[in-house]
């Protein structure tokens, strides 16, 4: 196995070399940065290969290929008695991802005993003080060290390198000392698909003469360029939805070592300098003072070090930590975590404004040499900053502590896909959970909607998170309805806000996952232990029974819809029930999957299909041999089993198109539906054959639009039956295209903008258990004195179109960045199909959806709750109707004129164009892969719309 791995090796430094003089034979003028001074100076082993000898060049001088740097580290681990390497994960591409643990000769030997140390350190309540102190005083600090994660952010990986070689070869006595005292673990490439992108990229744009122009494409890169992974996931974004296999890799293996320090190396704009840690306010309220208070000390120890090289740097500024879904995650787990951002620098240079070109091999250095003074800083407080770490940990589950006296709730429930996936996310973090094996009557209770009760039950099986855990800041800051912002900060935040439109706010300001995924639950003020159980989500089953006359997948679970999907792409026949149903005394949701004998019995091997599609699916199937269903329930041949035709599914993308709106759909179809599909090049759109599809989907774009060609090309196509989903902001150009659909902008619909509001109250009506007008049914005669919704009090005053103007542009300036907020769902729709009556949507400056039709508008903003002091009233341009408020915001920053704004406008629509259809999401649904309960409306629309939307095939 050796000599073949060497004979690799060997074949790939050939190839390298290879390379290398083709490049000189192309581009004789030098690489500027080559007269930049080596890195890597001083006294180094022998026996441990110098990066240029492998490389073919010095370390910074060119940007290293993900194969090289994967073949550089493994050599090395074989030259090497300072270093473990761990392969941690796969890349969607089959790349490898690493990361070596580094330390003196004794440390690596003895590593299982270090590793259980620094664990039973994590634990320390488990721990005597004497033992804490022995373990405090011979344990070496961890350190993780990661380097580009967005992969066309080259310089970190590339001083991964330099720092990797650094460490193993060094002769210096004072790195060898640190070896003794710390574990310095490297990951040098967290993001290989990108930045095998990235390189293919800047290959392809490499000139003779060097470039210094930030904009040329060598700089700037190309459509979906290097930031993102496979699926164009910015996976510095995924660091607690851990959606990607990089991201469930890295947090298992950072979570294993618990490191006291981590380090992001980052890039930004290239005509910056260097930014590093600490950050700015806002500053998330869970993490450790103890943290906050290191950080300064590791930024002074870091900005010495560049004074000595008269380097320019900065902290702060536009960098704030409020959002734990970062790299920073680890801080809530006790980690001191810093943040570089180097200005990018392409192969050739930058030319800055003073004239100056800055070398890539000079950024690379800004990046290495903040890694070896932040190493020094916690090699010389090792102990204290340990002793902080163990302090921190004992507090979390302090029975006086901050995190003593509450827990989370997630409220039993039927997707049993959906809280599966939620449970795993829990384990992939560390955090403990419990369900309730008896109804558990609790206090001080806070549900999403922010309405609070005294007491509650919470019903059996249900999902119990304590916070009271050594996890506690985690726990809280992913589980908690709502992140604390400092009045100071908003304050801030509005006078920005009024000014010039900008934000204090780098991310969004909500992340509630329970909201994300779409999963009631509550915030109980105890600390919940007794009579609670290990949770154990029911395994996949195939329930059989003799004489079966139907096979069913309750439509509760997520998992039905990839049933569906795999079934009709292999041609079984698929019904899909669309009203509540009871057979064999079991219950069954809307949405409920069938798969009935009498529609298959002449396809050969279904049953053996659905068999296989529901072990692949891991889903529950329930055979029937009772098709009558209970009381007025529906029958198995009634008209409430539609029958469902095989979605084929395109999507357009490149020019312009969002790549991670566009990739996070790609990802939702491959993952969780597993069916054929293409992407379709939205420039050639009016010159394809559309036929061979029945959805066509639209992401959200960033910059340009559709020609009038591929408009016109989807309009036709839409009327010959297809059904069209369009998401985020490609949503304003179909509603501004003349006469393509009737949903409208809400900018453009103040002239008829009663008729919207009748369509509010007609449906808030539709959905009322009483009668309006009773006292005149038993009456022969015509009553003259019916009531009307438009027949508001004298208190009501509807704007004008010239008030809702300007109403509307005062009001647009305080959209939000990123809030959740309160849906209801139309739940007698198709689209709503295992979706709750409330729906947290995610919400930013998207386009607000206006129909005048009660049955398009799917999900409305705004969730009606009973006050029976209230009136009716206006709130913008709708009504509220008496006894009724409107409760809006559940998570993260929203002004009240946003509020406003936003209320009882529609997020999904849907209507019907010609023989096809036209749905349209306000919002990216499957955002960052982790809203959950979005996404299963986008399923919903792609697999179920051809057969319950579209009234004609097209010709296929």
């Amino acid at each position: 196995m050796k000599l073949f791995f060497k004979g690799l090796l060997i074949t790939g430094l050939l190839s390298i070399t290879l390379s290398s003089q083709a490049t000189v034979l192309m581009k004789p003028n030098p690489v500027p940065g080559a007269e930049y001074p080596p890195l890597l100076q001083g006294d180094y082993l022998d026996k441990i290969t110098k990066p240029e000898d492998f490389l073919g060049f010095d370390v910074g001088q060119k940007t290293a290929t993900p194969a090289q740097i994967n073949a550089l580290v493994k050599l090395w681990a074989t030259q090497s008695d300072r270093v473990e390497l761990v392969e941690y994960a796969q890349s969607y591409e089959g790349r490898a991802l690493h990361y070596l643990v580094i330390s003196s000769a004794d440390n690596i030997q003895a590593l299982d005993t270090i590793k259980g140390n620094i664990m039973a350190l994590s634990k320390p309540a488990e721990l005597s003080d004497s033992k804490v102190e022995q373990l405090l005083g011979e344990t070496p600090a961890t350190a993780w060290m990661a380097y580009s994660i967005h992969g066309n952010e080259s310089s970190g990986a590339d001083s991964a390198l330099a720092l990797i070689y650094h460490l193993l070869a060094s002769k210096d006595a004072d790195t060898e000392k640190m070896l003794e005292q710390l574990l310095v673990i490297v990951d040098p490439m967290m993001n290989p698909d990108g930045r095998a992108r990235f390189t293919k990229q800047l290959e392809q744009n490499r000139s003779t003469a060097p470039n210094f122009d930030v904009q040329s494409l060598l700089h700037s890169g190309v459509w979906p360029f290097g930031r993102t992974n496979h699926y164009h996931f910015d996976l510095n974004r995924d660091f607690y939805y851990a959606v990607n296999p990089e991201s469930r890799g890295r947090i298992k293996a950072i979570n294993e070592w618990n490191p006291l320090l981590m380090i992001d190396g980052h890039e930004m704009g290239a005509l910056d300098n260097f930014l590093f840690g600490p950050p700015r306010e806002p500053v998330n309220e869970h993490i450790a003072d103890s943290i906050n208070r290191w950080s300064k000390v590791f930024a002074e120890d870091q900005a010495s070090a560049f004074d000595k090289k008269s380097w320019p740097y900065y902290t702060g500024e536009w960098f704030e930590n409020l959002y734990p879904g970062y790299s920073n995650y680890a801080e809530y787990r006790g980690a001191i975590h810093i943040l570089y951002e180097q200005a990018r620098t392409a192969e050739d240079g930058v030319r800055l404004r003073n004239g100056t070109i800055r070398s890539y091999k000079k950024s690379v250095h800004h990046q290495f040499y903040s890694a070896l003074a932040n190493l020094a800083t916690l090699q010389n407080n090792r102990k204290a900053i340990f002793a902080d770490y163990v302090k921190n940990r004992n507090s979390h589950i302090d029975r006086n502590g901050k995190y003593a006296d509450q827990s989370f709730v997630v409220l039993a429930n039927n997707n049993r896909t959906r809280v599966q996936n939620f449970l795993e996310l829990m384990d992939i973090q560390g955090i403990k959970y419990y369900r309730n094996e008896q109804p558990l009557k609790v206090r001080n209770v806070t549900d999403q909607l922010g309405q609070v009760s005294k007491n509650e039950t919470i019903p059996v099986n249900s999902v119990i998170i304590p916070n009271r855990q050594y996890n506690a800041p985690l726990i809280a800051a992913i589980l908690e309805f709502d992140a604390n912002i400092k009045d100071s900060v908003l304050l801030e935040e509005r006078q920005k806000t009024l000014r010039d439109g900008s934000s204090v706010m780098y991310d969004a300001t909500a992340w509630n996952l329970t909201m994300m995924y779409g999963l009631s639950a509550w915030q109980v003020g105890q600390h919940l232990s007794g009579g609670l159980g290990e949770y154990q989500t029911a395994e996949s089953q195939f329930n059989d029974r003799d004489n079966a006359i139907a096979y069913l997948i309750d439509g509760a679970d997520d998992a039905s819809v990839a049933v569906a999907a795999r079934l009709l792409e292999q041609e079984v026949n698929v019904r899909v029930l669309d009203k509540p149903g009871v057979y064999n005394k079991i219950d069954f949701a809307r949405g409920t999957i069938a798969v009935t004998v009498a529609d298959n019995q002449h396809k050969p091997g279904w049953l053996e299909t659905l068999k296989r599609v529901a072990e692949e699916t891991d889903s529950v199937v329930q055979a029937i041999d009772q098709g009558l269903g209970d009381g007025d329930l529906p029958d198995i041949g009634s008209e409430h089993f539609q029958l469902l035709r095989k979605p084929q599914i395109a999507m357009l993308t490149q020019n312009g198109i969002s790549p991670y709106e566009y990739g996070h759909i790609w990802h939702l179809i491959d993952t969780q539906l597993g069916v054929r599909h293409s992407h379709l090049a939205q420039e050639l759109t009016s010159r394809a054959d559309l036929r061979p599809y029945n959805v066509l989907i639209v992401p959200g774009r960033w910059y340009g639009a559709l020609s009038k060609g591929t408009l016109k090309s989807i309009e036709t196509w839409v009327n010959n039956g297809g059904t069209l989903i369009v998401t985020g902001s490609s949503v304003a150009e179909f509603a501004k295209a003349k006469d393509f659909i009737q949903t409208k902008l809400l900018d453009d619909s103040f002239d008829e903008i009663q008729a919207y509001n009748l369509a509010v109250t007609r449906q808030w009506l539709s959905e009322q258990q009483t009668l309006s007008n009773v006292e005149a049914l038993d009456s022969h005669k015509v009553n003259d004195s019916i009531w009307y919704p438009w027949q508001n009090s004298k208190d009501l005053k509807p704007m004008d179109k010239k008030q809702l103007t300007q109403w509307n542009d005062w009001t647009k300036a305080f959209m939000p960045s990123g809030a959740l907020l309160a849906t209801r769902t139309d739940q007698k729709h198709w689209l709503t199909y295992g979706v709750e009556r409330v729906l947290p949507v995610l919400t930013d400056n998207a386009p607000l959806l206006m129909t005048k039709s009660v049955t398009s508008a799917v999900v409305r903003y705004g969730v009606h709750v009973d006050n029976d002091d209230a009136k009716e009233r206006m709130i913008g341009w709708s009504t509220v109707p008496e006894g009724n408020d409107l409760s809006l915001r559940m998570s993260g920053l929203l002004w009240p004129e946003a509020a406003q704004r936003i209320a009882n406008s529609a997020y999904l629509t849907r209507e019907r164009k010609g023989n096809g259809q036209v749905i349209l999401f306000a919002n990216s649904p499957n955002f960052r892969g982790a809203t959950k309960g979005t996404a299963r409306l986008l399923l919903n629309a792609m697999v179920y719309g051809p057969g319950l939307g579209s009234r004609a095939p097209l010709q296929l």
